[in-house]
């Protein structure tokens, strides 16, 4: 009888060994997060206000389509640096969906403050991944360089960035933007996070040092996302 009691308090002991094993080594992948999240995603003018330190953000009709510039800017090491969503840049990730907003203060086009935010989709985190990759080689060739470009016969602002900030999932690079005595402070993030690209410009008055706002945008939208 004692035989069979610790025979079976072994096999017991065995199985539960087991079992516990199966659950601690096993991780699910990351949950896509679908487009219906979108509207939820990006940020109220309050947030805005907020994160920018000013008052008065005004948000303009959201956009569903990449625009392209490469016709003033074909240098595409820059090109997604300079603008935000530019189909040259995107096109062969074969992203999904899109939603951009731009949001400023004062609401014309000699605004003060600016912020430029978007959601960009993938069918498959690998396919997120993929133009993350290929925009940190971009972008690490962009940095320390002057945008000089005339449309119409006419100069648009002068731009000149700075270092690129890089980690696993989030690049961050500052510029400043010239327009006459109107010079702008202002920085670039593009964030991963799971199947979706995060696209953000800010820029706001000439600053004594670096503006980091971009990465607080795309932060905070991250921190939105279902879970």
């Amino acid at each position: 009888m004692r035989r069979g009691f610790f025979g079976a308090l072994a096999l017991s002991l065995v199985l539960a060994g087991c079992g516990g094993g199966a659950t601690s080594g096993s991780s699910e992948a990351p949950k896509l997060v679908p487009d219906s999240a979108f509207p939820g995603l990006l940020l109220s003018p309050d947030e805005l206000n907020s994160i920018m330190g000013t008052s008065g953000m005004t948000p303009q009709t959201p956009v569903s389509q990449m625009g392209d510039h490469r016709n003033l800017l074909p240098n595409l090491n820059c090109l997604g640096v300079w603008q935000v969503n530019e189909a040259p840049i995107y096109e062969s990730s074969h992203w999904k969906s899109l939603r951009q907003q731009m949001v400023r203060s004062p609401n014309t086009d000699q605004w003060d403050f600016l912020v430029v935010q978007s959601v960009v989709s993938y069918r498959t985190a690998d396919g997120a991944r993929e133009f993350f990759t290929e925009s940190t080689d971009r972008w690490s060739k962009c940095t320390n360089h002057n945008v000089n470009i005339q449309l119409n016969g006419q100069p648009l602002p002068g731009w000149h960035s700075g270092d690129l900030t890089k980690t696993d999932a989030q690049l961050a690079i500052p510029y400043t933007r010239t327009n006459g005595d109107q010079t702008r402070s202002c920085q670039r993030a593009l964030a991963l996070v799971v199947n979706l690209i995060l696209d953000i410009q800010v820029c706001k008055p000439q600053q004594p040092s670096a503006v980091t706002q971009a990465v607080d945008v795309a932060d905070k939208i991250e921190s939105k996302l279902p879970r």
